[in-house]
């Protein structure tokens, strides 16, 4: 029989199911995922003998910590890591949004603007041009230096220690959104489980379930990225079950290999 090869090139989906379910989703795609025990050790000494050398000691775990790095990382998924909720909104339109206008400002609409149909003066007589007068961003709008509506803000008297503006009317629609509000709930448990396939050794596939977990960031979030995509890095912390207590029986997770060698 020749000798059966065990490297480690495991690869697969993790999914996350809200505790105590077992209805898992794909809220992110992580790379790099490492686990380490937190382990602590109880020792009696011997007094018996010089040095007090060890009499007895006990390991336990309490805890194993799973990190990695999301490279696609959903809203949902932003919600569980950053203790959040997340709410859809649906699309649609507003006509005649006012806002004051200052050259070379930022403008934030009240929601994410599709498409800019129109932008006028309050009185609705003069419509300007947009990438003369203004520009449109994820962000809202932006006033243009240099534009006929800059030259009718500039004629303005503003107050004293304030800039000059003007009132203007948007038309636009907006996107479907997801909201994210982060850190406005407690901690939260969930289970996880991935499926994988060892790509290297034998091609076995193996399957983790992991059974009381939370889930939260593991450092920074990149929010403008260079010229490299952005990965988030995530903790899944397990800890024990607390409906598994029975003797013998795995209360944090569980792994199941395939055996090669038999059929």
């Amino acid at each position: 029989m020749s000798l059966m090869n065990y490297t480690q090139l495991f690869r697969g989906p993790l999914f996350v199911s809200a505790y105590p379910g077992w209805v898992f989703e794909e809220v992110f795609k992580l790379q790099n995922i490492t686990a380490e025990p937190t382990t602590s050790e109880i020792t009696i000494a011997d007094p018996t003998r010089i040095g007090l050398p060890p009499l007895d000691s006990v390991t336990s775990t309490s805890e194993i910590n799973l990190t990695g790095e999301a490279v696609s990382f959903s809203p949902r998924a932003a919600a569980i890591a950053m203790y959040g909720s997340v709410t859809q909104v649906p699309s649609g339109t507003v006509t005649g949004e006012e806002h004051p206008a200052f050259i070379d400002r930022a403008i934030m609409l009240a929601n994410i603007p599709l498409e800019v149909t129109a932008v006028t003066s309050e009185d609705g007589a003069t419509t300007y041009t947009r990438n003369v007068d203004y520009a449109v961003g994820p962000f809202g709008i932006r006033i243009l230096p240099g534009g006929p509506l800059a030259t009718a803000i500039a004629a303005e008297s503003p107050v004293p220690g304030e800039l000059p503006s003007l009132p203007i009317l948007v038309d636009y629609s907006y996107p479907t959104v997801d909201v994210i509000k982060p850190f406005t709930t407690g901690q939260r448990f969930y289970r996880v489980m991935t499926g994988q396939t060892n790509e290297g050794g034998n091609g076995e596939r193996r399957r983790i379930q992991c059974f009381y977990c939370k889930i939260a960031l593991n450092g920074g979030i990149p929010l403008n990225q260079g010229a490299e995509f952005g990965v988030i890095p995530v903790q899944i912390k397990l800890l024990a079950d607390p409906n598994i207590m029975d003797e013998g029986e795995a209360a944090m997770w569980q792994w199941e290999v395939q055996n090669t060698a038999v059929a």
